[in-house]
């Protein structure tokens, strides 16, 4: 016995190991709980990150339809924009044919309140061709303006009466620098008329409305207009009247 102990002690490759089969089990179990966990968890994530994805889709789709909302509005108001600005482009059209009626008809009732206080007053009325009136209105484009010249005959029986017209705008027109004077100036229609007729032509019995369109040349500052009109083939000297330059609104 002694000799056999002797011997297991003296090999060197015998070792004891302790057998106990429970704790392999137990590894095993906690290996199959940590996959349980991890799969509960990679579901549970799934779960949440698709929910928030479905909150983000639904927020996206939200947004999408207030914006087209949005855009629909706008367009209907820029529709209805365009729309407001024709009606009043067709409104001032419809005012300026409005005034031009107007303009005539106070022309014509000027000539006739005229004609009856020859009648009644004969010798309170200057007799023969008249310059009744000179009315000036601005433009679109700067320093244009459209101008209307009314004249009248004055007589107990009207014949025709024709002639012509000049017209002359008296101004200043401004120095090259802010110490040169502004020097006066005269401009006949010819230079600053749109229309190549000239003088002005008219023909008539009882009124005519002369008009024309005149472009003032940039720095000139105008200040009164000399309009002078006679008959044509008599000796009478020609009328000249002088109005102050005033634009109607």
């Amino acid at each position: 016995m002694a000799d056999r102990q002797s011997r297991f002690r003296g090999s060197p490759d015998v070792r004891v190991v302790s057998h106990h089969p429970w704790r392999q089990a137990l590894l095993v179990a906690a290996v199959l709980l940590l996959s349980g966990v991890g799969t509960l968890a990679g579901y549970w994530l799934g779960r949440s990150t698709a929910d928030l994805d479905g909150v983000y889709l639904t927020s996206m789709e939200r947004l999408n339809t207030t914006n087209q909302e949005a855009l629909t509005s706008l367009r209907a108001r820029l529709v209805e924009a365009e729309l407001s600005r024709e009606v009043d482009r067709e409104a001032a059209r419809t005012l300026k044919e409005s005034i031009r009626e107007l303009r005539d008809e106070v022309a014509s009732l000027t000539e006739e309140v005229t004609f009856y206080k020859s009648l009644m007053a004969p010798s309170t009325v200057a007799r023969g061709l008249q310059i009744a009136d000179f009315e000036l209105l601005a433009m679109e484009i700067p320093d244009q303006f459209t101008f209307h010249l009314l004249l009248t005959q004055v007589e107990s029986r009207r014949d025709w009466v024709q002639g012509d017209a000049t017209l002359e705008v008296v101004g200043r027109m401004a120095g090259r620098d802010s110490t040169t004077e502004a020097v006066e100036q005269v401009l006949p229609l010819t230079e600053i008329a749109e229309d190549g007729t000239y003088p002005l032509k008219f023909r008539f019995r009882y009124f005519q409305d002369l008009t024309g369109v005149i472009t003032l040349p940039p720095g000139f500052q105008p200040e009164r207009i000399v309009v002078k009109a006679g008959k044509r083939g008599t000796s009478t000297e020609a009328l000249d009247r002088t109005f102050e330059w005033t634009v109607a609104n």
